[in-house]
């Protein structure tokens, strides 16, 4: 039986969905920790530098960031610290903790390699 292009697209259009969320759900950790690493910042500063860095194909989701920083902050691997904001309500920074520069010092060790061999087998082919 022969599918229509609407159903091929579709079938496209969901595998992309779920491998961008994998994607995502993946290295949300490793970004937000390395973002962190060169200097504290504050939530929305970490959405918007992931959406930058990445020309817009990841923007990830405001709770799923928070879920993730708070849970970084109570395994210690973050600490937070209030700042006054110019703009309305304190912002709330975070930076690495002793423990979470060896944290991310362990999980570069795996990312970093998979990421650079699998960007440059693209570049070969």
């Amino acid at each position: 039986m022969k599918k229509t292009k609407q159903t091929e697209q579709q079938i496209i259009d969901k595998h992309i969905e779920q491998l961008l969320f994998d994607i995502k759900r993946g290295f949300l950790q490793f970004i937000v920790l390395s973002l962190i690493d060169k200097q504290p910042k504050y939530a929305y500063e970490i959405k918007s530098d992931i959406f930058r860095i990445t020309n817009g194909t990841f923007d990830i989701d405001r709770n799923n960031l928070y879920k993730k920083l708070r849970t970084l902050e109570q395994e210690g691997i973050l600490r937070s610290s209030e700042e006054p904001s110019v703009q309305g309500a304190n912002r709330k920074y975070y930076s690495l903790t002793p423990f979470g520069k060896k944290f991310l010092k362990e999980i570069s060790k795996l990312m970093v390699p998979v990421v650079d061999s699998f960007y440059g087998n693209i570049l070969k082919s």
